[in-house]
């Protein structure tokens, strides 16, 4: 069973996040979690660690719609730091929208591996991990 050193987690609802961090600490898939309530304040962390890529997670789970700075504006500003990050980070879209229009456009962005439908369990989470 593959185990990660850092996990973040982009998604601004609260039950969904108390539930997530239940399914991280049992699926037993990462050492460390991050959580951010919206896209801006994960991306003022990516910018700041750009150059640390050690602090960096391995794995980024971002929810779509989000105050302040949604799932796909994060993607934007994302999208510029990824060549400078000296990191993999493997990033999933994470959504309950069952919207064609969103999978499709989530799938065109490049660092997005996957658009997953919320909400994820255990074994879901151990896939992904297992996958990257």
């Amino acid at each position: 069973m593959r185990k990660i050193k850092l996990l973040c987690v982009i998604d601004d609802d609260e039950i969904y996040t108390f539930l997530i961090k239940r399914i991280i600490k049992h699926a037993e898939v990462a050492e460390n979690t991050i959580f951010f309530k919206n896209g801006l304040e994960a991306l003022e962390f990516f910018v700041d660690k750009k150059m640390q890529p050690e602090e960096l997670p391995e794995l980024i789970l971002l929810d779509i719609n989000m105050p302040i700075l949604d799932g796909w504006q994060f993607l934007d500003g994302y999208s510029k730091l990824a060549p400078i990050i000296k990191k993999d980070i493997t990033l999933y879209m994470t959504s309950s929208s069952e919207d064609q229009d969103d999978y499709n456009r989530a799938m065109s962005i490049g660092p997005v591996k996957d658009f997953i439908q919320k909400p994820i369990d255990v074994d879901v989470l151990k896939k992904l991990v297992e996958q990257m």
